[in-house]
């Protein structure tokens, strides 16, 4: 029996051999299914592509919209085609679509600066500011020199009270452009605002010794001093700032107000005649001794505002907590009386 199972297989494989190649083929009516080509999808994705930012060129925004979509089907990670599909959402108000596109970008696209910033600036558009600061970090991490991305990262840390990351980041600003006067100014009230004196001293020292010929860098390292009632060390550095530019009247009246405080009266009359020599106006004004408050007012502007405006809303919820208890009451009075009535 054995033996003859090998001649089966043969002759069965022979008769089918000998069938015509009509009988071999697919039934009537069955079509094999057809793979469309990457070449073919490409082109395809293409085709919407461009159609979409002709109609959007021509201002047709929603055909532009279907055609973005349909490259987008055949390809998700087409970058151009959601980059173009989200500003077209940010053009008519829909914020939260063009942050669900910018969203689907960052996964395709992670390490592309540019987009990682339009998802945080819009993330923080929408409140969402640990979010946003995630991103704004992430771009730091691409680019170290993005100062925008830095500052904004500062300015969000201030909002959520992170007062030590926030100055981090206002230093790696100051690192790579030390003549930017926002962030030094940001930093300066920052450390005001925590009165981080410490802190203050040493980076404005950190300054003279790196930029030694500048006259307001000693200025302010001056005020600082002079606040900590470190007099002697704020007439040196008032000094030097005189020494720099000897026709500045800030610093002339800053270290003849020293000297008059450390009972250097003749010093300090010649340093006054001085500053008006260099500015008449000054004679008559208040300003040629300035108090250390105005000088620092601009710093602390911006929070006496924030602490007037929450005091006020307090005031006002206290009004109106009062006011309802004193409804309340009535009410319960007036039902009192109407029982007693019945």
């Amino acid at each position: 029996m054995n033996r003859l199972l090998p001649i089966a297989v043969f002759c069965a494989l022979s008769a089918a051999a000998a069938l015509p190649d009509s009988a071999m083929s697919a039934p009537a009516g069955f079509l094999a299914p057809q793979m469309e080509s990457p070449r073919q999808n490409q082109e395809d994705r293409s085709d919407h592509y461009y159609r979409g930012v002709t109609h959007e060129s021509s201002g047709r925004l929603d055909e532009a919209v279907k055609e973005y979509r349909k490259a987008l089907q055949l390809s998700p990670a087409h970058g151009d085609a959601r980059r173009r599909l989200a500003e077209i959402h940010l053009l008519r108000g829909e914020k939260t679509a063009a942050l669900e596109q910018f969203r689907e970008l960052a996964l395709y696209q992670a390490r592309n600066p540019v987009i990682r910033y339009r998802l945080a600036q819009l993330y923080e558009a929408n409140g969402n500011h640990r979010k946003a600061a995630a991103e704004y970090r992430a771009v730091t991490k691409l680019i170290p020199t993005s100062l925008p991305a830095s500052r904004k990262l500062a300015q969000i840390y201030e909002k959520r009270k992170m007062h030590d990351e926030a100055a981090a980041e206002y230093r790696r600003i100051l690192k790579h452009d030390p003549n930017d006067i926002s962030a030094r100014n940001s930093l300066i009230a920052l450390y005001l605002r925590g009165k981080k004196y410490d802190d203050l001293t040493a980076f404005l020292k950190e300054r003279t010794d790196l930029q030694p010929d500048d006259a307001t860098g000693h200025y302010k390292l001056g005020l600082v001093y002079e606040f900590r009632k470190d007099h002697e060390q704020a007439a040196e550095a008032y000094a030097k700032a005189v020494e720099l530019d000897s026709g500045n009247t800030k610093s002339l009246t800053a270290l003849a107000r020293v000297y008059r405080k450390t009972g250097r009266v003749d010093e300090a009359q010649k340093l006054l005649a001085a500053a008006v020599k260099a500015n008449p106006q000054l004679k008559e004004s208040p300003l040629l001794m300035q108090s250390m408050d105005e000088e620092f007012k601009p710093y602390y502007a911006a929070k006496k505002k924030k602490k007037h405006a929450a005091k006020k809303q307090k005031k006002k919820s206290r009004y109106a907590g009062k006011k309802g208890k004193k409804k309340s009451s009535t009410k319960r009075g007036t039902k009192k009386r109407g029982n007693t009535r019945k």
